[in-house]
């Protein structure tokens, strides 16, 4: 097999990661919640670095990606990271790269000091949840996950749009 280069991105793989992203979004069925563009990107994960990415490529091929941030859990007091992407694309599944991806973003994980990783995965991508579960991910119940909008946002804060 050829060698699988695992690096952090930089500013300038901002339109590959974009192009990555995209990627998940029609492999997840969801291509019209791609509403970001490649300069909101590079501001939230270049000048805010709220995120990192690493890239995993293949003979100088981008061909998957990891996006991950930290967070806090306030019970165990201790910081962990929240695994938001992690994507191979299609024809180069089943290779052990995802695996190889997983792992480095575990090996950063540690490195930084972290505790732990949480992620989700959609129910029906059972590709993805049976991926996980063979390396011992466990499964988190009683939780139903939550969200606001920007816009909702606004309107509970009363901040005028």
């Amino acid at each position: 097999m050829e060698l699988f280069v695992i690096r952090r991105a930089t500013r300038a793989d901002v339109p590959l990661v974009f192009e990555l992203i995209k990627g998940l979004s029609i492999y997840e069925r969801r291509p019209q919640d791609v509403t970001g563009s490649e300069d909101a990107l590079a501001y939230w994960l270049f000048e805010r670095r709220v995120a990192t990415v690493l890239i995993g490529e293949l003979e100088g091929r981008a061909i998957a990606y990891a996006i991950y941030y930290p967070v806090f859990g306030s019970f165990a007091a201790e910081g962990r990271v929240h695994l938001e992407d992690l994507f191979v694309l299609p024809e180069f599944r089943g290779k052990g790269l995802g695996h190889q991806l997983l792992a480095r973003v575990a090996a950063e994980v540690l490195s930084d000091g972290y505790t732990g990783m949480e992620w989700s995965a959609l129910a029906w991508n059972i590709p993805a949840v049976t991926f996980y579960s063979r390396l011992g991910a466990t499964q988190e119940t009683g939780r139903t996950y939550m969200s606001f909008t920007h816009a909702q946002l606004q309107e509970l804060s009363g901040e005028k749009r």
